[in-house]
């Protein structure tokens, strides 16, 4: 139980580059075709593509300013 305010923190560290990377390939990720392949404007369909990318690298970079703080905050609980 100890390591785990370290792993968090190194997670939370790795997380900034992990969010670059999907928003900006996010566009073309396999994930997002299904749910899009309705939308037959191809203009809307991009649109809504890029708008997930972008809700995409938001919440990995909330995620990588979240988990330091929570890795202070355990280490602090676990030392009395």
């Amino acid at each position: 139980m100890k390591m785990l305010p370290q792993v968090l923190f190194w997670f939370g560290t790795n997380l900034y580059p992990f969010a670059w990377l999907l928003w900006y390939f996010g566009p073309q990720l396999e994930v997002l075709r299904p749910v899009l392949a309705s939308v037959s404007d191809p203009a809307l369909r991009a649109a809504l593509q890029e708008a997930h990318a972008e809700r995409l690298g938001i919440l990995g970079r909330c995620l990588a300013s979240i988990t330091p703080v929570l890795s202070k905050i355990l280490e602090k609980k676990m030392q009395g």
